[in-house]
């Protein structure tokens, strides 16, 4: 199933996004890949009309210092707020929309990073951030091993697909490409998927 992966580009087009959603240069965080990913799978043909992406406050904020801006990538991406009743004492979490499509930013742990539908299917999906410039003895191994090892402790149903996502760089692509062949990944049919910063994501079977 995911010996040959295939690649697709978001259907949203490029000329949505606005000049500036606040991304550092060097670093694709966890909630951006999530939020890219979640954004790619509702795009598909088959998919359901709502994506739930949890993000961890962490993961946004450093110390004082704002990491990632959900509500600004949000709408450089072409999603409106949905004004919802306040469930969560989390700031950034809520609903966005766009067309018939709904993304719902959650912090509950424990159930993916990002929980969608295909086909009647539903999927499961835990994220890492990444490096985007090469160093020599950077964290990627470490990032996939990690994330490889939340989804194995998943709590799924047989009909799941589980996907682990990753920044589409140089160094994640080398070891998603020899990881996909080794004997318990292939038996755990976890799809190790790359998720580029213009909306393209490969390495799925869906």
């Amino acid at each position: 199933m995911i010996n040959k992966p295939t690649t697709a580009t978001s259907q949203v087009m490029t000329d949505q996004m606005q000049p500036d959603p606040g991304l550092p240069n060097d670093l694709m965080s966890e909630a951006e890949v999530a939020l890219r990913l979640a954004e790619f799978i509702l795009s598909l043909s088959g998919s359901g009309a709502m994506a739930g992406v949890a993000i961890d406050g962490a993961g946004i904020n450093v110390g004082s210092g704002l990491v990632f801006d959900i509500g600004r990538f949000m709408v450089a991406t072409g999603w409106v707020p949905v004004k919802e009743a306040q469930v969560s004492r989390s700031a950034w979490t809520g609903a966005y929309r766009r067309d018939d499509k709904t993304v719902r930013v959650h912090a509950r742990p424990g159930h993916g990073n990002v929980v969608a539908q295909i086909n009647g299917r539903r999927i499961v999906a835990v994220c890492t951030e990444g490096p985007q410039i090469r160093k020599p003895g950077g964290p990627e191994p470490r990032l996939l091993t990690t994330a490889l090892g939340q989804a194995l402790l998943l709590d799924i149903v047989a009909d799941d697909i589980v996907i682990t996502a990753v920044p589409d760089t140089p160094v994640f692509r080398q070891l998603a490409e020899t990881w996909r062949s080794r004997p318990l990944i292939r038996r755990a049919h976890i799809q190790l998927a790359l998720v580029h910063r213009d909306g393209t994501v490969s390495g799925l079977n869906l």
